[in-house]
């Protein structure tokens, strides 16, 4: 039960890091 608690932490920093990521891109080509 731990380890899953653990992979679903890493999953949620993870995606909050990609979806970080992914926004600065996005707002790179369209705010020019």
């Amino acid at each position: 039960m731990k380890n899953l608690e653990l992979n679903f932490q890493l999953l949620a920093t993870y995606t909050k890091n990609f979806i970080n990521h992914t926004y600065k891109i996005i707002c790179k080509y369209s705010c020019f």
